[in-house]
């Protein structure tokens, strides 16, 4: 009984002041972030007739770039939480400005001119992304309890997963009535507009003194945590993951679009089914994951998993046929799955930080041993 009230007691444990600006800044990042680096871009790369190669290529920058917070991270500590993430959000704002002004063109400039244009802005961006994200993390576990932090993670979750689900309807809707260069043009404004007032409420956010390898002067100890065997293995299991999911996903999205003759805007609602999926795994895990733990929510996971990607494996042998029944089963899986993985890594990885005491700097190590894989999938999943 006594656990249970602990348990109890423990789930009431109030979140930090201030919060529900945390979670409308996920909803407009979320709303911002999944057209430029989502599924419209793909499409609008697609529909300009790139080769295998560069969206092979569009694919991995985010990945490689994410890199850049090794070198970020001292940054951080001199600037502060706060600062530093604004200064990042502002700058990779500032690049969408580009992007929506490379659909209106010139109607005599070639297409290939037109992607080497966006490719150049989708650089910049994920360039000031990957050097500025690495703040965002520390700040928030910094921020928020452990006690709560489950929570924390699956409502932060769920308000990201209704935001993409609503921009995919919102941008299947314009893709269906505007015409091609005009509606991504309108899409890539609807991404500035939604960071800029995320800009917001991402500055109405509390900030925290940087604690951790900076409040000792002394430098963060990479070697020691890179050594420290269960956070090491965590990292070769979310490496392997990130195999999986690039390659899995990249594979996708021609499949889909090229063999089964998707439209866009057909595509796009398609995205926005797995995200209610991943919204309906995030509100029933949300008190769970404080319960029980990461590790049974990533077991299951793992299970949604791999049902997806043995599903993907029939359809596509036309073992089973690509209609209602067989997309509402791929979409569960990897919605559900996704919304489990996402929920349950970052308990795990804070959890590891915190036996050395520097839990704020495992987040920069848990995000970059993800872009090898990343990019070598995402690269060689266009080619085949």
């Amino acid at each position: 009984m006594k656990d249970d009230e602990e348990l109890i007691f423990e789930y009431k444990d109030p979140m930090p002041a201030g919060m529900t600006n945390a979670y409308w800044f996920q909803v407009f990042n979320s709303m911002s972030f999944s057209i430029v680096l989502g599924l419209p871009m793909l499409l609008y790369f697609r529909g300009l007739g790139a080769s295998g190669t560069i969206l092979g290529v569009l694919s991995s920058l985010t990945p490689l770039l994410t890199i850049l917070q090794i070198p970020a991270a001292r940054f951080v500590e001199r600037t502060g939480y706060q600062k530093f993430v604004l200064r990042g959000w502002s700058l990779r704002s500032v690049f969408i400005v580009g992007m929506m002004a490379v659909p209106l063109l010139p109607g005599n400039m070639s297409n290939e001119s037109r992607m080497m244009w966006m490719l150049f802005f989708l650089f910049c961006f994920n360039a000031s992304r990957g050097f500025y994200s690495c703040g965002f993390l520390p700040w928030m576990s910094e921020l928020v309890p452990e006690s709560v932090r489950g929570r924390y993670v699956s409502t932060d979750q769920m308000c990201s997963l209704a935001s993409i689900v609503g921009t995919s309807l919102l941008v299947a809707l314009i893709l269906g009535v505007a015409d091609k260069n005009t509606g991504f043009s309108l899409v890539f404004g609807i991404s500035f507009m939604a960071a800029v007032t995320g800009l917001f409420f991402l500055r109405k956010i509390p900030d925290v003194p940087v604690t951790g390898g900076s409040s000792s002067g002394q430098p963060v100890p990479w070697g020691a945590m890179l050594g420290y065997a269960p956070f090491r293995r965590f990292l070769v299991f979310n490496a392997l993951l990130m195999v999986a999911w690039a390659g899995g996903g990249v594979i996708s999205v021609p499949m889909v679009r090229d063999h089964f003759g998707l439209e866009d805007s057909k595509f796009m609602l398609l995205n926005a089914a797995w995200g209610v999926f991943f919204l309906l795994g995030a509100y029933l895990s949300r008190k769970t994951l404080d319960r029980v733990g990461s590790k049974p929510i990533l077991h299951l996971a793992l299970l949604l998993q791999l049902l997806h990607f043995a599903g993907w494996a029939v359809v596509s042998s036309r073992i089973l046929p690509f209609n209602f029944w067989t997309i509402t089963f791929q979409q569960a899986t990897w919605g559900a799955g996704l919304c489990l993985v996402s929920s349950g890594q970052h308990p795990s990885g804070h959890g590891a930080g915190a036996e050395h005491g520097t839990e704020p700097f495992f987040c920069h190590i848990q995000r970059e041993q993800q872009p090898g894989g990343g990019v070598i999938s995402h690269f060689l999943g266009y080619q085949f």
